[in-house]
């Protein structure tokens, strides 16, 4: 078979520079290898996430009637619209996690294990199901408390003193987050093991599944209402129902919004790639324009010319779909079972769609050959005669350009620098390519430390709005004076406040508290909080409105939570809550800035008595310490713990700021390392785009280095000039990269923040950021600068003037 000569010449040149299109397949891969794996991992996570909740077959709603009568269950499983029903209750104790410290510890209660069929565990290791007297760990909480199969552990229940429990096996429960992002162990016991710890083993929780309501929250709500109405009219009170958002686990919707983020950036470093494609694309064309203007000349037309390179940008990019592809769909499962982890729940398959697949193949061969239409358009378009005269140097006289004549008014500039910079806008489509490759990368890197620097900001606007070192929380309502003078006296307390809190539900006329939260009672829930005085959020930020006045005892002030929970009502309006089963209206005097706080809305002390009925009582206090560093906070807080028990006053909780800036830290520490990973692929790709770029100059000036050697320049001189032209690119780069960083800042911020704190980010600028990125530049150009640079600086003059 005979091979045309068009073909054959696509050959020789690919066997001639196969080091440089080594590497445009090489950057290539790497924007498919970023774009494979993200798609895939997001493709694999959105679906076993919703797997591993699904098949525990989750409660549509939690009803807590008090005692669960088996009557009142029968009644239930005969309604035609509820597929499954079951008693169960959820205990609130502690557990200790280090010497003297402790958390919250969950207690699950199971009559019958092996009948579990709602809100199912599924046995890890050791027994199941737990003999009495022991518990079963869901099995990050194991690791969060540092224990193993067989240790005791010390619980305290509200009515019993603290005793010692055996570990005897772990469970994995996916409807719940990993234990060490909300700072609380979560248990699995019988009855007769609560009792022996000395709590009531009646079941206290009704858990329904509403038929067809898996995908339909409209149809829990409604179902779920009509079973509690009806349980109501039966004479079982209902204390709480929880209706949380049908199928869909805790942190489904962080992870989906942080994967999404992740495949723009992932879709640009594949742009970034193929942009780079362009751009050595170019360097090839550039090496044959008279190649071309012989083609042309002897008959060639521009389409048949066009459609070789064209073709050879398609190999190109196929060899790199070859590589990139494989090692993506490898790298995505690392990367979803890292998410998996994170969020506590199993990769059951790996599988990827054919269609995903096909999408990426497709992608990855039409985008690279799209940009590089662009030099292959243009080569082909030269005319013959405009061809032939390329002679390697600019035609034009220096002094001419704009460039130049501002160049030659600045007195005492090194002439070699001057010529870098003029060298830098000779070609000035080229310049604006490769300042896009690493201006993009450079953005990437100062947008994740931007972020990085945001979310801190906000940490230390969450701390100064906490404004104290640890809260804690008794089971039991207890004189306030004596209470608080008994903290106060504590050695390292230096205030007290009391901070009393009762939870509430959104408004509605039948007066249920039904509240969108999950089984751990955390997602979703509302708390009432009295302000020990007038002022008490005075040294918080409002984003609107404004504190409550003295005096004022039909108005409450929501944190961010609250407000979104209670469906975003506008400062003045009414906001309907539900308290001890009364529905209660307030004005809304204003949304305080609270960050990383739990929903929460604040009254005044007279207004709180009013709707819960406590009076002289506390059961929430906010302690300051004399020195605010982590060993003194946590000694002064098991004092507390210690002086509190002794007087007979149960701890619900203890959290101190420490714990809280660990638990937070853990849910945004994956997005900064991911978003650093991915600037630093861009910013490889980037570098490899200068290398390019300076290669292609060393080919397009090979008469002009002869020039400049044939009139003295040396070797040397020629060197420093190619490595100050790269770190002048360089540096334009990095003024892109601020301009580029600052949308992509406030973009993902937003979306972060709102995922987070249910309000935005502010804009924030890493100063630190930037000075590392000048260095990374700095040195990175002069890196990629090096080899085109030498290969300049040894060229004799004898082989420039043979250059064609």
């Amino acid at each position: 078979m005979t091979i045309a000569p068009r073909w054959q010449k696509l050959i020789r040149d690919f066997i001639t520079i196969r080091g440089r299109l080594g590497l445009m397949v090489v950057a290539i891969a790497v924007g498919i290898f970023g774009v494979t794996t993200i798609a895939s991992s997001y493709a694999i996570l959105t679906r076993e996430v919703v797997r591993n909740y699904v098949e525990i077959n989750p409660a549509s709603a939690m009803i807590d009637v008090g005692a669960v009568d088996p009557s009142l269950l029968r009644a239930i499983l005969s309604r035609p619209d509820i597929a499954a029903a079951e008693a169960s209750s959820v205990v609130t104790a502690r557990v200790e996690y280090r010497p003297g410290e402790w958390v919250q510890f969950l207690l699950f209660v199971i009559p019958d294990f092996k009948a579990l069929s709602i809100n199912k565990v599924l046995p890890q290791q050791g027994e199941w199901p737990p003999a009495d007297g022991t518990v079963l760990l869901e099995r990050v909480a194991l690791e969060f408390l540092g224990a193993k199969i067989g240790d005791r552990i010390k619980v305290q229940l509200p009515s019993g003193p603290e005793r010692s429990i055996k570990v005897s096996g772990t469970v994995h429960d996916p409807a719940l987050a990993p234990a060490w992002q909300e700072s609380m162990a979560y248990g699995y016991v019988t009855p007769a093991t609560l009792a022996g710890l000395g709590g009531d083993p009646s079941l206290e929780l009704v858990k329904i599944v509403v038929k067809d309501g898996l995908h339909d929250q409209a149809l829990v709500q409604r179902v779920a209402t009509d079973v509690a109405r009806s349980i109501r009219d039966m004479g079982t009170p209902i204390h709480e129902m929880r209706v949380p958002p049908t199928g869909r686990h805790p942190h489904q919707a962080q992870m989906a919004g942080v994967l999404q983020m992740f495949l723009v950036f992932a879709i640009l470093t594949l742009i970034l790639g193929s942009i780079l494609t362009a751009s050595m694309v170019g360097a090839w064309l550039a090496q044959q324009v008279r190649q071309i203007a012989v083609m042309k000349a002897i008959g060639g037309r521009a389409l048949q010319i066009a459609e070789v390179y064209s073709v050879g940008t398609l190999v190109l990019a196929t060899l790199a779909v070859a590589m990139g592809l494989p090692l993506g769909l490898l790298a995505s499962r690392g990367f979803a079972d890292v998410i998996a982890v994170l969020l506590n729940f199993d990769i059951h398959s790996y599988a990827v769609s054919g269609w995903l697949v096909l999408a990426l193949v497709l992608g990855s061969l039409f985008v690279p050959l799209m940009f590089a239409l662009v030099p292959i358009r243009r080569a082909v378009s030269m005319t013959v005669s405009d061809a032939l005269s390329q002679a390697g140097t600019d035609k034009r006289e220096f002094g001419s350009g704009r460039i130049d004549r501002l160049l030659a008014g600045i007195s005492g500039l090194d002439r070699t620098l001057a010529l870098a910079i003029r060298n830098t806008f000779r070609k000035r489509i080229r310049l604006f390519l490769t300042l896009g490759l690493i201006a993009t990368a450079g953005g990437m890197f100062m947008t994740s430390l931007n972020i990085r620097s945001a979310w801190n900001g906000y940490m230390q606007i969450a701390a100064a709005g906490r404004n104290y070192d640890m809260e804690v929380r008794l089971y039991e309502p207890a004189p306030a004076a004596k209470t608080l003078a008994l903290v106060a006296s504590i050695a390292g307390v230096a205030k007290v406040e009391p901070w009393n809190r009762y939870p509430v539900g959104p408004g509605r006329d039948d007066g249920l508290q039904v509240l969108s939260s999950y089984p751990d009672g955390t997602h979703g829930s509302i708390s009432l909080y009295a302000l020990p005085a007038a002022g008490s959020l005075s040294h918080m930020k409002f984003l609107e409105g404004r504190d409550l006045p003295t005096g004022d005892t039909r108005s409450i002030v929501l944190n961010p939570n609250a407000w979104n929970l209670l469906g975003k009502p506008k400062t003045g309006d009414d906001v309907s809550i539900v308290v001890r089963g009364q529905l209660e209206r307030l004005k809304l005097a204003g949304v305080v800035g609270q960050l990383l706080t739990p929903g929460a809305g604040y009254v005044s002390p007279s207004t709180y008595e009013r709707l819960t009925g406590g009076s002289a009582t506390v059961d929430a206090m906010r302690v300051v310490t004399d020195t605010h560093d982590a060993t003194r906070i946590a000694t002064v807080s098991r004092s507390i713990e210690q002086a509190l028990e002794a007087a007979g006053l149960r701890v619900q909780w203890s959290f101190t700021e420490t714990q809280y800036d660990a638990g937070v830290t853990g849910h945004v520490i994956i997005l900064i390392v991911s978003l650093l990973i991915m600037s630093g692929l861009m910013a490889v790709v980037g570098l490899i785009g200068l290398a390019s770029a300076q290669g292609t100059s060393v080919v397009e000036r090979t008469r002009e280095f002869g020039i400049m050697r044939t009139i003295g320049g040396t070797g040397a001189v020629i060197m420093r000039n190619m490595v100050a032209e790269g770190i002048f690119i360089g540096l334009l780069s990095v003024v892109a990269a601020i301009v580029l960083s600052l949308p992509l800042s406030w973009l993902i911020g937003d979306m972060v923040g709102r995922l987070a704190f249910n309000v935005p980010l502010s804009l924030s600028f890493s100063t630190s950021g930037l000075v590392i990125w000048i260095v990374i530049i700095a040195v990175g150009s002069t890196i990629a600068s090096v080899v085109p640079a030498l290969k300049a600086a040894r060229l004799t003059i004898r082989e420039t003037l043979a250059y064609v």
